[in-house]
């Protein structure tokens, strides 16, 4: 493509000059031109991003020219062809990053189609008002814990809210800066292995070799050519600072539980993971006790996406955002009405089973944004007859009340699961019978008599996906 700078109109060379960034957008959503002050604000040249595409999905590091270039995609009001703004971060190439509001004004022809979006930068990195649209306060609060998460850790993509979810990114963080083995324990599609490759990745073995092996999914002779013999067995003699990531430890055969310890290099990190309980197999035996505090040193566990009420939103926007950067039509959020739908539902197989959702909506959905009649006809079935949140709250919420919202919210829906059984409620919430009486009242939630059973309690039927 030529220089962005060939124009030698009057106009575009006064624009050059403007002290405020500027740049438009072509109706394809190509960065065709940007002014001298949107350089100095990025530290990237005309030159650099010409012709890129500006995709929906925020900038992960300096240097990232394709997530810098999203850093300024339009909301949908600007892409349905009305005047909008929206609050997002951008990060210079020196890796400062820097929050601003980005004025956007589309441009028709005679015939009303839209040609292009010319964009301004404002100066302020004041926080966003609440007229933003809830698609763009996802986002928004997306970019924000992403750059929460890149300062304190490290990593970006490990998306999440709430203390739970804090005290996990501290586990991990934790185990990043040890050697210790580290047992991966959550139900199937939780994340373990994303769990363990960040702790690879991000520690200082990140340029030695981690090699998987599932123990589910092989049979007991082929697991132990896999780990003792043949063109294998170095694997277990590999060069210092490897890992060997071992999924689905509790079905490794009790004859090579043994080997397995005894044959462990200490230069080699072992990455366990397991779907089921560790302490249980211990006591029936299925687990050795020596294989066992091999792994135990540091646990970390991984709730299921039912107990992630609060988190469903930004996972959603995460995955979204995720599925933008691989092209396609770019989406701009979700709706409130399919939020909602996406709160009803039980998500089996957790955010494997999202991932796939919000994959198979991003490619097939009518519009920029996500409704709810996008979502698929099994997953929208569930709205009728489960409980709905309220609306998410406004980004300007003070903490306390946030997660006083939360907790309310966390609550009534466990309590809406259990029947309005209090002793099951608390069992699911992993507090005593007393501190749920104690926070209903508190909270001001009414006291529902229980509900008796008809049926199964919790879906104790309905099958999962393994692995």
């Amino acid at each position: 493509m030529a220089s962005l700078r060939n124009s030698s109109t009057r106009l575009e060379s006064l624009w050059l000059q403007v002290q405020e960034p500027l740049f438009w957008l072509t109706a394809d959503l190509r960065l065709a031109w940007v002014n001298r002050a949107w350089e100095q604000l990025t530290g990237s040249s005309a030159e650099e991003v010409a012709g890129l595409t500006c995709r929906a999905h925020g900038p992960t590091r300096a240097g990232d020219l394709p997530g810098l270039v999203g850093s300024f995609f339009p909301p949908p009001e600007a892409l349905a062809g009305q005047p909008a703004s929206v609050r997002t971060l951008i990060i210079h190439s020196s890796g400062e990053r820097r929050w601003r509001r980005i004025e956007f004004r589309p441009f028709h022809d005679e015939q009303g189609t839209l040609v292009g979006l010319f964009g301004l930068v404002g100066s302020s990195d004041a926080p966003s008002g609440n007229s933003d649209a809830e698609s763009q306060r996802l986002r928004t609060d997306l970019l924000q814990i992403r750059e929460q998460l890149q300062q304190r850790h490290g990593f970006d993509s490990l998306i999440g809210a709430g203390p739970v979810h804090r005290r996990l990114l501290d586990q991990i963080t934790t185990a990043v800066a040890t050697t210790v083995p580290v047992l991966i324990v959550g139900e199937p599609g939780t994340g373990k292995r994303t769990v363990a490759r960040t702790i690879h990745h991000q520690s200082s073995r990140r340029q030695a070799p981690i090699l998987p092996i599932d123990c589910a999914s092989l049979p007991a002779e082929v697991l132990e050519r896999q780990l003792f013999g043949g063109e294998l067995a170095a694997r277990l003699t590999l060069p210092e600072g490897s890992s060997l990531m071992i999924g689905d430890i509790l079905d490794l055969p009790r004859d090579l539980q043994s080997r397995l310890v005894a044959t462990l290099d200490p230069h080699v990190r072992l990455l366990a993971m397991t779907a089921g309980d560790p302490e249980a197999a211990l006591q029936s035996e299925r687990l050795r006790p020596d294989l066992y505090y091999a792994v135990t040193t540091l646990v970390i566990r991984l709730r299921p996406l039912r107990e992630r009420l609060e988190e469903i939103p930004l996972l959603a926007q995460h995955l979204l955002e995720r599925a933008n950067s691989r092209g396609g039509r770019q989406r701009g959020g979700f709706s409130e009405s399919a939020i909602s739908v996406l709160l009803a539902y039980d998500w089996p197989g957790n955010l494997r089973e999202l991932a796939r959702v919000i994959d198979e909506v991003h490619a097939q959905a009518a519009g920029d944004l996500i409704e709810a009649d996008d979502l698929p006809a099994g997953i929208r079935g569930h709205l009728a007859s489960a409980y709905v949140p309220p609306p998410l709250p406004p980004p300007t919420i003070s903490l306390d009340e946030l997660l006083t919202q939360v907790e309310r919210r966390l609550i009534e829906s466990t309590l809406q699961r259990a029947r309005q059984n209090k002793s099951r409620a608390a069992e699911l919430l992993g507090i005593s019978r007393p501190r749920l009486y104690r926070r209903i009242k508190e909270l001001g939630l009414p006291d529902v008599p229980e509900i008796a059973d008809e049926a199964p309690l919790l879906n104790g039927t309905r099958s999962r996906d393994e692995g």
